[in-house]
């Protein structure tokens, strides 16, 4: 299962090193609002830098995880079950 995060901030090293526990899915993506961020964790974990758009229209990926801020989970919600 290919998965792709959103939100690439203090919480996301956890998520991006939890496929050393679990060998049931990949982390292939991220983006954040702040691409710079984004491209740093992409770099740092070997995966693909996306923005949100492109992220959650990638039909690589099976699920997007949202580590965004409370206050921004609500939007990201909405586009990623309008993006399918």
């Amino acid at each position: 299962m290919n998965v792709g995060i959103i939100g690439c901030g203090n919480i996301s090293p956890t998520y991006f090193n939890s496929y050393k526990l679990y060998n049931n899915f990949k982390v292939i993506a991220c983006a954040d609002i702040k691409e710079d961020v984004a491209k740093k964790s992409a770099s740092e974990f070997n995966v693909t830098f996306q923005t949100i758009d492109d992220l959650l229209t990638n039909t690589d990926i099976d699920i997007v995880l949202n580590l965004t801020i409370p206050s921004a989970h609500k939007e990201i919600i909405l586009k990623t079950l309008e993006s399918g």
